[in-house]
């Protein structure tokens, strides 16, 4: 394998990180539970209440 081949995987794999920080949560950090959308349109965990920032 050359070293071009393992910079596009490195850079793949940045990519697929950054995609991954900028969506929104799909489980409470806490509990795993899945989020919910409140009356107020923003997720919140039905277990314990936890809301992401």
């Amino acid at each position: 394998m050359a070293w071009e081949e393992l910079l596009v995987i490195r850079d793949e794999a940045c990519q697929y990180a950054d995609d991954e920080r900028m969506a929104p949560p799909a489980a409470c950090p806490h509990d795993g539970e899945p989020l919910t959308t409140g009356p107020d349109g923003r997720l919140f965990c039905r277990f314990d209440g936890w809301r992401p920032q």
